[in-house]
């Protein structure tokens, strides 16, 4: 489902009309697909009508929800439209009000007086709310700050129309009150507040309404375009188990990980590598750390290398990690890695000798910001997976700039060094800079938010790619199962008692509804 901002929803719609839309049609079509979404929903009909007051704005959401009364009207309903802000202006919106007006269906103004609205909200078995669309920046002013706090407190389910007044559509921020939906109907697409954690809460379900722009309309704007994915999604694209198989049919995982001081890291990368499919795995570690990691690790294949006196890989080792690597599909190396003089150069020569995919992640992340261009030099294709602190180390820009804008500042990193980031998050970010789209995750919670979560991400990411996905589809889809099977641990257990080994152990039982 693509993600789009406010102009590129504008820019679709006008790709729509250069195809013969016009823009009262795409109103009525939005309207009318909102109303049928409502009706469903709800399971509206002539025998089990409902009572329904739609509060609209007056700009072409709240023309929107003149269309929304007057078919809620037509299956029965009893309408009671409240302008929120006065006459509409918008000229669209002029005239589908009249239409309302000449249907005789029940209008009332809000004027700032709770005394009018306070009997419609206690009548009222569905609350439509049509204020605002995808174009209010800011925060609502005092007038409807009380009429939100009004409809908020009612007991009847709200339905906000494409964005819930109050938000701002583009930064998914809140500044002062909003109108909380139970269900939100997105126009056409998706909208950053949609699914940009904290505010996404706002919006409560999603639903989506066709109105008749189409995937191109939006493919053809000039601006690059985001996307999230469903689990249908994820199912077509993961590898699939072959009837007659064998280990080699999946690929082989070499993962270089681990410390004496983060054996764990080892483990659960590894682990991730396994359950995600990989038909061989090889765990690479230095050899001081054997006793601490290899009794954790009875399936995948072993390889101790040399270790320095701080109990990581001595440089030395990077001759059996190259030797391993002509056997592998696809190569990981930095979880738990340490990060000292021999790290740092046994990660920058593996990106220059390897020549099978590789993913980079944590200490190997660090050891590459030492020699960030060392990336141009790779003869393979490459995956960073860094956190905000990393991703400030390699691209020099601070933490706070990222977090107020990951997705460009993830694309313009990927572009420029022709690799795939995974820009870790509440929102995770893929993209690779040359595919058209960049993937926003929508799954996943705070339970995640602690030491191993990434490890683990690493290893199942790399499973992937060892088994021939390619580096943008391998990441994308072990970024959307790693939230959802924390999603899935946090539904049985919690979010503050889960560890990354609950979410590994559950993977096997995540994968049978995937099968």
């Amino acid at each position: 489902m693509f993600v789009v901002t406010s102009k590129q929803m504008y820019a679709a719609e006008c790709n729509a009309v250069k195809r013969g839309i016009s823009f009262p049609q795409l109103m009525e079509n939005a309207g009318q697909a909102c109303a049928k979404i409502i009706k469903k929903h709800f399971c509206i009909s002539k025998e089990n009508p409902r009572n329904v007051l739609i509060i609209c704005g007056k700009g072409k959401n709240g023309g929107d929800g003149f269309v929304i009364a007057r078919k809620m009207w037509e299956y029965g309903c009893d309408v009671t439209v409240m302008l929120a802000c006065g006459e509409p202006k918008a000229r669209d919106a002029v005239d589908m009000f009249s239409l309302v007006e000449s249907a005789g269906i029940n209008i009332v103004r809000y004027n700032n007086n709770l005394t009018v609205l306070k009997p419609h909200l206690e009548k009222a078995e569905i609350i439509v709310e049509a204020v605002f669309g995808t174009g209010f920046t800011g925060s609502l002013d005092h007038s409807l700050s009380v009429l939100a706090q009004a409809v908020n407190a009612a007991k009847a389910p709200v339905v906000a129309i494409d964005v819930p007044a109050g938000a701002d559509c583009d930064s998914a921020t809140v500044q002062g009150t909003v109108f909380k939906a139970d269900m939100t109907i997105a126009i056409s697409a998706y909208k950053p507040i949609h699914i940009m954690k904290p505010c996404s809460k706002y919006c409560g379900k999603l639903v989506v309404a066709d109105i008749g722009i189409t995937t191109d309309d939006i493919k053809n704007i000039d601006s690059v375009t985001c996307f999230t994915l469903g689990t249908q999604e994820v199912k077509s694209m993961l590898p699939k188990r072959k009837p007659v198989s064998n280990k080699g049919t999946y690929g082989h995982a070499l993962c270089v990980c681990g410390s004496m001081r983060m054996t764990g890291a080892a483990y659960l990368a590894v682990g991730g590598a396994l359950r995600c499919g990989a038909g061989l795995v090889t765990a690479a570690f230095p050899q001081s750390a054997y006793p601490a990691i290899a009794p954790k690790l009875t399936e995948p294949l072993l390889l101790p290398l040399e270790s320095n006196f701080e109990g990581t890989f001595a440089f030395s080792a990077m001759a059996g990690v190259i030797e391993a690597s002509s056997r592998a599909t696809a190569v990981l190396a930095g979880c738990g890695l340490g990060f000292n003089k021999d790290t740092t150069l046994l990660v920058t020569n593996l990106i220059k000798e390897i020549k099978k995919p590789m993913i980079i992640d944590a200490d190997g992340i660090n050891a590459l910001s030492t020699n960030i261009d060392i990336l141009k030099e790779a003869e393979a294709p490459i995956i960073i997976t860094p956190h905000p602190g990393e991703m400030s180390r390699l691209c020099g820009k601070s933490i706070p700039e990222i977090l107020a804008n990951p997705i460009s500042i993830a694309y313009d990193f990927a572009k420029k060094y022709g690799i795939t980031v995974v820009l870790k998050g509440a929102n995770t970010v893929v993209c690779d800079g040359k595919t058209d789209g960049i993937y926003v995750n929508a799954t996943g919670n705070s339970g995640l938010a602690r030491g191993g979560s990434g490890d683990l991400l690493a290893g199942m990411a790399v499973s992937f790619l060892a088994q021939g996905m390619k580096p943008f589809d391998a990441a994308m889809c072990a970024v959307y199962l790693h939230g959802l099977c924390a999603d899935e641990v946090a539904k049985n257990t919690s979010m503050r008692g889960m560890l990354p080994s609950d979410v590994l152990n559950y993977l096997p039982e995540l994968f049978s509804k995937f099968e």
